[in-house]
């Protein structure tokens, strides 16, 4: 009888190990929704360290991703550093302010692409295109040195397996901290579209001289424009 006892006892405490278990597993939220909401970017930094939050961000840097894979906001300046950088940045820097009229609520659009379930890595694909009336993306290429024959006002800048973290703060259920990393396992493609909305490959940069960085982004109950608005 003692020896039944055990043995019941046995399978009902690894039953419960077990329920307690899947019962953990089941509550992880999809990394996909977890990546949904708004978000400001608060630090960023470049494959050494440095502090490069005043390059990316002017007047700011903020992202709205949505459940159909949809990304709005002011990430073009970060994209456009993440994809040209270089030595040219400062001359740049400024047309990139005249190109995106940011102050007027004019804003960037794009695409993010998760894997069902928790992966740590996932796909965005930045649409860079001038919001203002005056200027252009073109101007912008043009400092860059973007070979004439190359110049688009339009063009789809993606990064495969770009890392992504979402820990959890003081080890609540609390997520409102978001790290996006372009490291060594990151990939580039750059396309644009012709007049039927063909993709084509557009090769006017190398895919594989895009700038490695760690990008820390903190959600924000605030819509974009009011975000916008307390850094004008």
């Amino acid at each position: 009888m003692l020896k039944t006892k055990l043995f019941l006892g046995i399978i009902l405490i690894s039953s419960l190990l077990f329920i307690s278990s899947c019962k953990k597993v089941e509550e992880e939220p999809p990394t996909k929704v977890l990546m949904q909401g708004t978000w400001e970017l608060t630090a960023a930094n470049d494959a050494l360290g440095n502090n490069i939050l005043d390059k990316v961000a002017f007047p700011v840097t903020a992202v709205q991703l949505t459940d159909d894979n949809g990304m709005v906001g002011t990430q073009g300046p970060m994209f456009t550093y993440t994809v040209y950088g270089g030595s040219q940045w400062v001359t740049a820097s400024a047309k990139i302010k005249q190109a995106f009229d940011y102050a007027n609520f004019r804003f960037n659009t794009g695409e993010f692409f998760v894997e069902a379930g928790n992966p740590d890595r996932f796909t965005v694909e930045a649409k860079l295109q001038a919001t203002a009336l005056a200027g252009g993306l073109t101007d912008v290429l043009t400092i860059m040195g973007v070979g004439q024959g190359w110049l688009q006002q339009v063009i789809y800048h993606k990064f495969v397996n770009v890392k992504v973290t979402i820990p959890k703060v003081d080890n609540s259920k609390d997520r409102n901290t978001m790290i996006w990393e372009f490291d060594s396992q990151t990939t580039a493609a750059y396309n644009y579209k012709d007049s039927q909305g063909n993709i084509l490959l557009w090769g006017g940069w190398p895919v594989n001289n895009f700038s490695k960085g760690r990008y820390t982004f903190t959600k924000r109950v605030s819509g974009l424009n009011d975000i916008v608005t307390a850094h004008l």
